[in-house]
């Protein structure tokens, strides 16, 4: 009889390890399914030991030992992968069990015992994250075109070596783009692994990628951290700037961070990559944490002429807000001409993104959630209405201020269906083409709208944030309606943002870009249109080094929801709780979803002192109910 010690594979806060009997002896690293409570979860064997060894331990243990369930697989995980994930665990102040739940993909787990298991560069039997030598880190900073040529030219040379490399993106959107970018002369040797593939589809390429005798090349999203191969010697970690990137749900993991934290533990070379890197990512450039990768680019080269339109200085009919400014109307009636493709981004969807009574200024907002609505116009009946784009509330937009009683309500911002409202009333012969989540709602209606679209040179794309991840690496003009409504959110990072949008659109446009704006004024469209990479981030530092922000400090966001005066009492508890660590409490944006309120807690900390084990500790002796967030990507 064996005495096993397991981590529970759970996002819900569990003991960090469970123990059960069996006997069968078993090898640490098996994935298991074990009872809890009154379900089955799955769980990794870390220890073993026989239970005569340890009779006054279970004698006296306050509670009772269950057997073991079913065995799904014999040493599935890696020593190095459960030393990373031990690592991140004390990063993220959260379990091992709910970082290795976040990091690898439920079909592989659910199949353990059926596929080859993930394969190490090291030797299991000597494998120690604390002893190894670790692996480079390289930054590559260039426009897209380059990039790819780079790998390449890597993978040609990582091939007559007779290695594999795997190359990490956010989006399944972006993996499929990759793999067509970079099939062309090795078909048959490239592979494609993300969570959309049916389970079916996945279990195969897992195994023609396992029983490979060539090298290949893998592109993965982060669930599929772990592969099948002790070949891989390099990993590239492209786009680093997409959206998609941290977990969704706790414990709220930035893959980014954990891909590197494990194939450097595995001595692989990494890089980094994207268009324009991350602050972070720059600084640690600066201070020779990781290497210049080559060819690394501080100036963004474009062929497009860059206009900046200010948008002050324009007025509509009887004084009204303009949409579209006499710039941007004659790029659509010479793209028209020309027969060229012209995409127009607009970073809002609806009408307007905001309604506000003229009398009271007060904002119209969602009646669940208090959330500000959305004004938009009904396919069918052509009459408005609100939508909440957090809960989905739908309300006519037939109604009067519900704090003074005005009738005066009046749309700001611009949003995609008010441009197309407006190009279709000045071209009414024009063809156009949107993407948007509420028009294009699955991938495949995605993909026909874009294809319909460049088959009609001379037509129009509008389309919103999402729609950037559809376009060609080519395309004649870009032109921007607005982004001003970025710039009123809290938000640390948004210049940043705006930035890489510009940088992205930039490198699209082959022909012209134009850019309209009612903050002309404001650097980051100097900085962006003129592809100053450098003086962005010099700037862009010094406001993070001014207020602790990364990389010059960590941030650990706690957030609290329900109603107002418990979670301001249960906030003033954590306060006391983490004390000497000062906590400043905001509320949050919006409301949640339901209708509650939301209190944030940010904690500041000097750079390179964390993890601290006692605030970790206390961190995970949190409820449930708590969310903390390290480094969060928002602190809305």
């Amino acid at each position: 009889m064996y005495i096993i010690t397991v981590i529970p594979l759970s996002r819900s806060k569990l003991s960090p390890t469970l123990s059960y009997f069996t006997s069968t002896e078993l090898p640490v690293g098996a994935v298991v399914s074990v009872p809890l409570r009154s379900k089955t979860i799955y769980a990794i064997i870390i220890a073993i030991r026989p239970a005569e060894d340890i009779k006054s331990e279970i004698k006296n243990a306050p509670f009772e030992i269950r057997k073991l369930g079913k065995v799904k697989a014999t040493a599935f995980f890696p020593v190095s992968f459960l030393d990373s994930c031990s690592l991140l665990a004390d990063h993220y102040a959260t379990t091992v069990g709910s970082v290795i739940d976040a990091l690898v993909a439920e079909v592989l787990l659910t199949n353990a015992h059926k596929i080859p298991p993930p394969l190490s560069s090291q030797p299991t039997k000597t494998v120690s994250t604390s002893s190894r030598r670790t692996g480079d880190t390289y930054a590559v900073q260039g426009d897209t075109a380059d990039r790819h040529s780079s790998w390449r030219s890597l993978i040609r040379q990582k091939f007559a070596q007779a290695q594999s490399v795997a190359l990490y993106v956010s989006t399944i959107e972006d993996a499929e783009r990759l793999f067509t970018t970079l099939e062309k002369g090795i078909e048959g040797y490239i592979f494609v692994l993300h969570g959309d593939l049916s389970p079916k589809k996945t279990l195969d390429t897992w195994k023609a990628i396992a029983e490979s005798i060539h090298p290949v090349v893998i592109i993965a999203t982060g669930s599929f951290l772990l592969l099948p191969r002790s070949d891989i010697q390099t990993v590239i970690i492209e786009r680093e700037h997409g959206r998609g990137w941290v977990t969704q749900r706790a414990p709220y993991i930035d893959i980014r961070h954990a891909l590197e934290v494990y194939h450097r533990a595995e001595q692989r070379t990494v890089h980094i990559s994207d268009s324009l890197l991350r602050t972070e990512t720059l600084y640690r450039l600066a201070e020779h944490d990781i290497y210049e990768g080559s060819p690394f680019k501080w100036r963004s080269i474009s062929t497009a002429q860059e206009t900046l339109v200010d948008m002050k200085v324009y007025k509509g009919a009887e004084n009204n807000f303009r949409v579209l400014s006499p710039e941007l109307e004659t790029l659509i009636t010479r793209s028209k001409q020309e027969s060229t493709h012209l995409f127009i981004l607009t970073t809002r969807r609806g009408i307007s993104p905001s309604t506000v009574c003229a009398d009271c200024e007060t904002i119209v907002a969602c009646t669940q959630c208090s959330a500000p609505v959305v004004l938009h116009t009904s396919k069918d009946s052509g009459r408005n209405f609100f939508m909440c784009h957090a809960c989905g509330e739908r309300r006519s937009a037939a109604e009067m201020c519900r704090v003074c009683g005005g009738w005066r309500l009046t749309p700001l911002g611009i949003g995609i269906q008010r441009v197309e409202e407006e190009i279709r009333t000045r071209f009414p012969d024009i063809d156009i083409f949107k993407i948007d989540s509420d028009t294009t709602d699955t991938s495949e209606k995605t993909h026909a709208v874009y294809n319909d679209f460049i088959m009609r040179p001379g037509s129009i794309l509008l389309g919103t944030e999402m729609a950037l991840a559809y376009l060609p690496d080519k395309i004649d003009h870009v032109a921007i309606v607005s982004m001003d409504a970025l710039f009123a959110l809290p938000d640390f990072r948004i210049q940043e943002k705006i930035m890489y949008t510009l940088i992205r659109l930039r490198n699209i446009a082959t022909r012209s870009i134009l850019v309209q704006t009612r903050r002309a004024e404001e650097k980051v469209f100097e900085y962006g249109l003129k592809g100053n990479l450098s003086d962005f981030y010099r700037a862009t530092l010094e406001e993070r080094r001014q207020f602790r922000y990364p990389p010059c400090g960590t941030l650990i966001k706690i957030s609290i929801e329900g109603k107002k005066d418990p979670i301001a009492h249960e906030m003033a508890e954590i306060q006391k709780l983490l004390d000497p660590y000062t906590i400043d409490i905001f509320p949050a944006f919006t409301a949640s979803i339901r209708g509650n309120s939301i209190i944030h807690g940010l904690i500041k900390i000097e750079p390179h002192t964390w993890p601290n084990s006692t605030l970790v500790a206390k961190l995970r002796s949190l409820p449930p109910s708590v969310k903390v967030k390290v480094n969060p990507e928002s602190l809305l």
